[in-house]
This record gives structure tokens, C-alpha cells and sequence, in this order.
């Protein structure tokens, strides 16, 4: 397709003005013009329509661009230009656009997301575009401030002259690496011997999988010097670098901290290995393995006395009305506690069950001597709970029966299957489930969870600490201002308590927020308590949850009593 120009036919005359084709005629054909503008590197059309209507594609511009000796190694297209040429052609406008001429190398730099490479992306020139420079490339690190790990060699021989000649199309590099940080790790405490303190349910004799959960087996006893466990080294790390030279922070290992315990001891020969120093039964934490001795006796009666001791007991039979059996491990009983008294430091199991003589006062801020009276650290399990007052830092859960006790239990108090939970007091933080609540005879029950009033206290107390900590705060802040108004110097000493006093006041108030958000969510949780009827629960019963009550005025099968808008629902 011909291309219309100047009147004249001179095809060389294409380096500065109008390049024509064939006639006159044929430039009011289709309009369109095409010439280079005065420095000779760049081609423009112009376009003006004439009296038909035409279309010309991009294609056709670019063989119109041929015929006329404009190479495109001496004026590559632009192909958004084509286009938008094309589609003017298309609406009649009068225009004028450039659709061609030389492109400069370029260069762009780019950083890996953790900073510790950094690559080149170099396009090469198009027609009589400028080539890539070093000058150009040293701009493009600079503008990134890429500083450090630049590999120097490989720079040079990518903008030396055979470099910049080889350089014909779009290509990447590394051209810069940092070093990632190698973290460290901390000190490990490695167990040399098994969990035996974990007691699983022993399989029923004559069977192959019915276990009877009353009976957990003896507790495992370590001899003197036994290995208990052994304390890796912490691992250092080793800081990294950036490409733009900034250090890289590693984490380096600490020491594994253990409490200490007068039951282990580290190892003559190796000190990082921890060996029993008494005999005794292994007791797995967080902190370490320490051992805990272990009392067997037959009964606790007139004939053992009251027993205190330091460390984990098993009796035999039951505990006789009015001893003592206190121990800081865990106390497990095969018979009654009846009317007596049980204090652990861990857990305690009861297989035959806890009874006293009278069932407790509901308003009574301590139990009476006819109360049977169970108190532990960690879960109490017993067959049933009958006229005593019991208290557990974790859980309470019974079999068979729970009547007029009063019981505490910082997490939950469970009845398994059709168990009964008839009158007295039972306060739980997080639920109370049982068969049946209460009796046909409606006797008075109270149920209650998600207990408020320490939660408030506290948060009274910390609301009050921090208003204290905002004073004593202003007050140091008013002190420092004044001392640089007035310009005085002080001693080295006095501005030594006033940094001190400070800090402290800081790091206390840190510590008060989070409690006062812990406390905010520990509300918040307790408010989810649930109280759970597995198959009743009978009028007479009073339901509290976060100290919202609610006595039952009728009986409900299967139920769940919950907190929602201030009001007790059941589902």
C-alpha cells in the first residue's frame, strides 16, 4: 500500500521533511503523511482525512513505513502509537503523532523482600537508543542504596565493550548479596529417663481393653543417682547483612532455666547432667524433673497419727473420721475419707468417697468438724461427695453422687453419666455439668459458675495502682521539667534515683495494663460459663452465671443454662 508525501518523487529524500509515494492522488487516497522531524530521529504521522472514508490496520501502517525506507533498526515503532494511529484513521480526526524513533538502554534495580539480594534487569537499546553505562548502572545502586556484597567482576564484565555488545535483549543478574542471619538456639533439657509420673488406667483383669479408671497403677520410684535429665549449650548467632549494609539481627540461644529442687543435683562428672539426690518417684514440669518422695501406709487412723508429708502418699484403705493426711504431691486413697480431713499439693483420688456427718453451712466461711473436708492443688476425683466442703485449683469430678457439700473449683465440677447433684453449694469458673440437677422435692440447689467478685476486686485494685502510677508518673515528669528550667545541677546519685524511679514506675505500669486486659478478658470469659443437665434438672435449682441468678420455676429435661444480654437462657 502506497503512502502519500511532498509532490515530490524523489525517494531519497528521507532524511529531514516528507517522504511520498507514487501521486498525489494517492496522498488524498488515504491521507496520511509521514516524515522525520529536524534532527532526523524521530518519524511522525500527520493525517488528514480526506473525502472517502478509509481504514488503515497496523499492519499496514508498518509496511507503509517500509515502502517508504524507514527501517526500524533506525526508527523502531511504538506499538500503543500504531494503534492509536490506526484507530484515529478510523474516526476521521486530524492529527499528528509519533510512532517511531530511538529507545535508550535501561536499567532497574530490584531487592529481595528480606534485603539481601539485589539484581539488575537491563533492556537493550532499541534503533540509536543510547547502550547501558556503568555511569547509569552506579546511578541505579546508588538511587537504591545498594552498599555492600556488590560482586565487583561480574559488574565489570557486564559493562566492559564486549559486555555492552552482547547485551541484545532484556536480561537479569545478581549483582549484590547480603547475608542472612543464622539464628541460634537455646539450651534444650533433654529427659534421660521416661514420663513414669503420667499414670495411664490399668486394663481390668481378664480383659483386653476395659480399664477401670478408679485404679492408675503404683508410683514409680527412682533410685539415688539415677540421671533425670541433661542440659544442651545454647547455640549463638550469627547477625546477617543487608545489601544496603544493615546489620541483620540473629537471635542468639539462652540458657534453659530449670527451678531448682533440693530432690536433684548436677552430675560430678558432667554439670550439665541433673541426677536424683533421693530416692524417690520423677515429676515432670516446665522447669525440670525434680523427685518427689512417696509415702505407702495402710490406713490413716489413731494407730499412724496424722501424716504430713513432704511428698506424694498412698493409702491403702480410707482415712479415718477426724485424722489428717496433708501432703504437698499427689494423695491417692483406696477407701472412704470420712469425716477427716485431705490436703494436697497436687492431685487427689478417692476410690471409695468423700462423707462427713453434717452437710455445711451455705453462709459459714469455713467448714465445721463434722464436715469431711478435701483440698488440692490440682483435680479431686471420687466416687461420691457427700455433707463436705471441698475445694480444687483445677477440677472436681465425681461418679455417682455430689449432695449437700459445698465445693470450689477454679475450672469445672463434673457428674459422669446419670449422676446426682442435689443441694448445697457448688461454684465452678468455667462450667458444672452433671445427670441431674436437683430433686422431684425441689430441694434448694445453688449452681453456680463464671464468679465475678475476685475478678472485680482485682480489677479494682490494679485501676487503682495505675491511677497511683499516672500520679507518681506526673509528678517525676514535673520534677525533671523543673530541674531543667531552673538549669540546676544535680549529683550523680540523685539523677541515678530519679532514672531509677522512673523506670520503675514505667515497667510497673507495663506490668498493670496487661493485668487490667487479662482481667478485662477473664470477665469476658467468665461471662461464657455454662451450667449442663445432662438428662434434669428440676425446679428449686438456682442458677447463677457471672452473678446473674435464676431460680428455676419448673423442671427441664436436657439442658444447657448460659448468659446472653444480662439474662439467663437455656438451649
Amino acid at each position: 500500500m502506497d503512502v502519500a508525501g511532498n509532490t515530490g518523487s524523489d525517494p531519497e529524500n528521507t532524511a529531514a521533511g516528507t517522504i511520498t509515494t507514487e501521486t498525489d492522488a494517492e496522498q488524498n487516497q488515504t491521507g496520511l503523511e509521514l516524515f522525520v522531524n529536524e534532527q532526523g530521529n524521530r518519524l511522525t504521522a500527520r493525517f488528514k482525512p480526506g473525502p472517502q472514508v478509509i481504514t488503515i490496520s497496523v499492519e499496514a501502517i508498518r509496511q507503509m513505513v517500509a515502502e517508504q525506507g524507514f527501517s526500524e533498526d533506525d526508527f523502531p515503532l511504538f506499538e500503543d502509537r500504531l494503534s492509536d494511529l490506526s484507530r484515529g484513521i478510523e474516526q476521521r480526526r486530524s492529527f499528528e503523532i509519533e510512532i517511531g524513533g530511538p529507545i535508550d538502554s535501561e536499567i532497574h534495580v530490584y531487592v529481595s523482600p528480606d534485603q539481601t539480594l539485589a539484581g539488575v534487569e537491563i533492556t537493550p537499546p532499541l534503533g540509536k537508543g543510547l547502550p547501558p553505562s556503568r555511569e547509569a548502572f552506579d546511578q541505579a545502586m546508588q538511587k537504591n542504596r545498594i552498599l555492600r556484597g556488590i560482586d565487583t567482576s561480574l559488574v565489570d564484565q557486564l559493562f566492559s565493550a564486549e559486555g555492552i555488545q552482547n547485551i541484545t535483549e532484556t536480561c537479569c543478574y545478581l549483582v549484590a548479596f547480603g547475608q542472612k542471619p543464622k539464628d541460634g538456639a537455646d539450651g534444650e533439657l533433654i529427659p534421660l529417663i521416661e514420663e513414669m509420673s503420667e499414670r495411664r488406667p490399668l486394663v481390668l483383669k481378664g480383659t483386653k481393653d476395659q480399664v477401670d479408671f478408679r485404679e492408675l497403677g503404683d508410683f514409680p520410684v527412682l533410685p539415688e543417682e539415677t540421671p533425670l535429665f541433661k542440659l544442651t549449650e545454647p547455640v549463638p548467632g550469627e547477625d546477617g547483612f543487608s545489601v544496603s549494609g544493615k546489620i541483620l539481627k540473629a537471635y542468639h540461644g539462652k540458657e534453659k532455666k530449670i527451678k531448682q529442687n533440693p530432690s536433684i543435683r548436677p552430675d560430678y562428672a558432667d554439670r550439665r547432667i541433673y541426677v536424683a539426690a533421693i530416692k524417690g518417684m520423677p515429676v515432670f514440669t516446665d522447669q525440670g524433673i525434680h523427685i518427689e518422695n512417696t509415702l505407702q501406709i495402710d490406713e490413716v487412723s489413731m494407730a499412724s497419727g496424722n501424716i504430713r508429708f513432704d511428698g506424694s502418699v498412698q493409702v491403702k484403705r480410707g482415712v479415718n473420721p477426724g485424722m489428717l493426711l496433708e501432703a504437698t504431691g499427689d494423695i491417692k486413697i483406696g477407701g472412704l475419707v470420712d469425716n477427716s480431713t485431705v490436703i494436697s499439693g497436687g492431685n487427689i483420688e478417692i476410690a471409695g468417697g468423700i462423707i462427713g456427718q453434717k452437710s455445711p453451712n451455705l453462709k459459714a466461711e469455713q467448714p465445721s468438724k463434722e464436715n469431711a473436708v478435701v483440698r488440692a492443688k490440682g483435680n479431686i476425683k471420687a466416687r461420691f461427695i457427700q455433707d463436705a466442703w471441698v475445694e480444687s485449683n483445677a477440677s472436681i469430678m465425681a461418679q455417682k453422687l455430689i449432695m449437700h457439700s459445698r465445693l470450689w473449683a477454679s475450672n469445672s465440677v463434673k457428674l459422669s453419666g446419670a449422676g446426682q447433684l442435689v443441694g448445697g453449694h457448688v461454684l465452678a469458673t468455667d462450667y458444672i455439668e452433671a445427670g441431674q440437677l436437683g430433686t422431684l422435692a425441689s430441694v434448694p440447689t445453688i449452681l453456680e459458675v463464671g464468679p465475678l467478685d475476685a475478678v472485680r476486686d482485682e480489677m479494682s485494685s490494679v485501676q487503682q495502682k495505675l491511677k497511683e502510677g499516672a500520679e507518681q508518673t506526673k509528678q517525676l515528669k514535673a520534677l525533671i521539667n523543673r530541674i531543667r528550667e531552673e538549669k540546676r545541677r544535680i549529683s550523680p546519685e540523685k539523677k541515678e534515683q530519679i532514672i531509677q524511679a522512673r523506670d520503675t514506675t514505667r515497667r510497673a505500669m507495663i506490668a498493670l495494663e496487661q493485668r487490667r486486659q487479662e482481667l478485662e478478658q477473664e470477665m469476658q470469659s467468665r461471662r461464657k460459663a455454662r451450667v449442663k443437665a445432662l438428662k434434669k434438672a428440676y425446679s428449686g435449682c438456682n442458677i447463677v452465671i457471672a452473678d446473674t441468678g435464676r431460680i428455676l420455676k419448673e423442671d427441664f429435661g436436657k439442658a444447657t443454662f448460659y448468659l446472653e444480654a444480662g439474662e439467663i437462657l437455656l438451649r
